[in-house]
């Protein structure tokens, strides 16, 4: 922008526009001119005359043409997009730890494992409950029944028959009258072996029993115990072997080694030689995980075979007891009422059957009918529901059992780094949450603006991200989220806005401190003057310009645009339209504000001694 003030450049202006009168000779196209320039030298003296009461400019500075960027700032903590706290679902012991702090992990890798022992016992428990409870619904339904159940049922029926026809007929034969009386015979002779007590025969042959059953239990204990010995004596054999074996194998591979750094490299056969030791190697952890095996089998074989032996010790010896001390009151009331039972089944096979023998049979006839039509018939309603009921119970513990066994196992829900993980091997497993999980791909800073920021901030805006541990780093983001919500702090209101960014850099850590600059406004190719050269009078913007060295500034009013406090946009120069500021313009910047005192100017809108050939733009 150029500004004429000095009398010589007046007069070229003036001399421009007076012979342009002249050569139009028109008083109407020269009253806008003049008018226009009433208003201009009425506003310029005003300005002039406040101006006057503040102190002389003391600094110059430049108009120039650049960008411009308003911003807003705040700080807050580095954060990753996705944290979890992982816990097993379930109580137990831990068996297995499989990562540790800083592994990186992809979702659904797992991370740690429970003993399971527990979990699956109750799983197997579980499936027989349900098992027991279909049978029991399919039963009801008239489904249950096998082939087998049918058959028997079917010959419970006819049979039942068979004793009714017979009981009816009263066709009793010899055979059966024989039968009967051998029936008697036997429950008489056991009654009375009862009575008589035990033969020597049978004490001898129970006291047999009971040295053969001790002895067999030393046996067992000797050879077993030997074998188990062996076994033992083997596992260690084994375990020298593979010592020995990785010894000879550790001390060839080091000599290789030392004779691959020597001129001539590693002979062929020394080479053959480290390979057969560790083909050594190789097989005597074989012998000893074999050695390891039979071991425990052994233990095994120890362990049953003597309760085993002991069970049948204990059973001869129970069944020498018996013998010795006799029958028991009740043994003798069983056989004496199997004799009685046995005699008047001959009685009533001699004499034909009785009416209450008839209404007997019919009985067992309509109850062999009845269990035939359980087997192939519904249940009640009633019972069909109980029992499904009971299936549902059944289903659900099952299901949860199972679902107990996969929790068993903690597994990572998305990709991401242990941060942290308090998990031991043989601890229980803490109620707490011993995992922590982070998606470090995608971080963020929240920034806590003021309610005066956060109005010009939009989600997508660009950030620049500086840290306080990393002075030579700067990343760029975007706003992710403004929260509609303002923090109240000490009465102080905040709005929570969130910035996302992702860096491979390894130095950014999660609770970094760091300054987040949101860019809320651009302006390119913008007219850029210094803020402290702008004065403010009445509302009324204006800057001093000096045209020349040397020459008195002049005030020109202009429009502001965008400010980011020091710098601010010219857009456009009121008095003169588009003819304002340009780069390289001098302006001159006071030394304190300016007063806002204003000073009425004369009738007519000029300046004392002012005159239309002074108004200071004509370019």
């Amino acid at each position: 922008m150029s500004v004429t003030t000095s009398p010589p450049e007046r007069r070229v202006l003036g001399g421009r526009l007076r012979g342009a009168r002249r050569r139009q000779f028109s008083p109407w196209l020269l009253a806008p001119t003049l008018l226009i320039a009433a208003g201009a030298a009425l506003l310029i003296w005003r300005l002039a005359t406040t101006a006057a009461t503040a102190p002389t400019a003391s600094s110059t500075a430049q108009a120039r043409l650049g960008s411009l960027a308003v911003t807003v700032s705040g700080s807050g903590s580095v954060e990753a997009a996705r944290q979890l706290n992982l816990a097993f679902a379930v109580d137990g012991t831990v068996a297995e730890v499989l990562v540790a702090a800083g592994d990186v992990v992809a979702a659904g890798q797992p991370l740690a494992r429970l003993d399971t022992a527990d979990l699956e016992l109750a799983l197997q428990q579980a499936e027989a409950d349900l098992r027991s409870a279909e049978a029991r619904v399919a039963a009801a339904n008239g489904q249950g029944a096998s082939e087998l159940d049918l058959a028997a049922a079917r010959s419970q029926l006819a049979a039942a028959e068979a004793s009714l026809r017979q009981t009816l007929e009263g066709n009793v034969t010899a055979s059966d009258i024989a039968a009967a009386e051998a029936n008697l015979r036997l429950a008489e002779a056991s009654l009375a072996e009862l009575r008589a007590g035990p033969s020597a025969e049978s004490l001898a042959s129970a006291r047999a029993q009971v040295e053969q059953a001790r002895l067999a239990l030393e046996s067992q204990r000797t050879n077993l115990s030997a074998a188990k010995l062996r076994a033992e004596q083997d596992l260690t054999q084994a375990a020298n072997s593979l010592r020995d074996a990785q010894d000879n194998y550790s001390s060839i591979y080091w000599q290789n080694r030392e004779r691959e750094k020597a001129p001539g490299g590693l002979p062929t056969e020394q080479l053959n030689a480290e390979t057969a030791a560790l083909r050594a190697v190789q097989n005597a952890e074989a012998a000893l995980a074999s050695a390891q095996l039979a071991y425990e089998q052994a233990q095994t074989d120890e362990r049953i075979g003597v309760q085993q032996a002991e069970a049948s010790l204990a059973e001869a010896e129970e069944q020498l007891r018996i013998l010795l001390e006799g029958p028991t009151a009740t043994e003798l009331a069983s056989a004496e009422a199997q004799v009685e039972q046995a005699r008047a089944n001959l009685e009533s096979l001699r004499s034909g059957a009785s009416e209450a023998e008839r209404t007997q049979a019919q009985a067992q006839v309509e109850q062999a009918r009845i269990s035939l039509e359980q087997l192939t018939s519904p249940a009640a309603p009633t019972e069909i529901a109980s029992a499904e009921a009971a299936l549902a119970q059944a289903q659900l513990a099952y299901a949860t059992a199972e679902r107990n066994l996969q929790q068993a196992t903690l597994t990572a829900p998305f990709a991401g780094t242990i941060a942290a993980i308090s998990l031991v091997e043989g601890a229980s497993a803490s109620a707490s949450e011993p995992v922590v999980l982070m998606d470090l791909s995608s971080l963020y800073i929240e920034l806590n603006l003021s309610e005066t920021d956060v109005g010009q901030v939009a989600v997508g805006q660009p950030v620049t991200l500086t840290f306080d541990a990393l002075s030579d780093l700067s990343l760029t983001g975007e706003v992710a989220q403004i929260a509609p919500v303002a923090t109240v702090e000490q009465n102080v209101v905040t709005y929570p806005v969130r910035v996302r960014f992702s860096t491979d850099d390894p130095r950014v850590k999660v609770g970094m401190t760091a300054t987040g600059t949101i860019t809320v406004e651009e302006r390119d190719q913008a007219i850029l003057v210094p803020t402290r050269a702008i004065q403010t009078v009445n509302g009324v913007a204006t800057v001093q310009v000096q045209q020349a060295e040397g020459q008195p500034a002049v005030t020109v009013r202009v429009e502001t645009g965008l400010s980011n406090g020091a710098q601010t946009e010219i857009l456009s120069c009121v008095d003169t339209g588009t003819l304002c500021l340009e780069p390289g313009d001098q302006l001159l910047i006071s030394t304190t504000a300016s007063s806002t005192t204003t000073t009425e100017g004369p009738p007519g809108g000029f300046a004392p001694g002012a005159r239309p050939d002074d108004i200071p733009f004509g370019r």
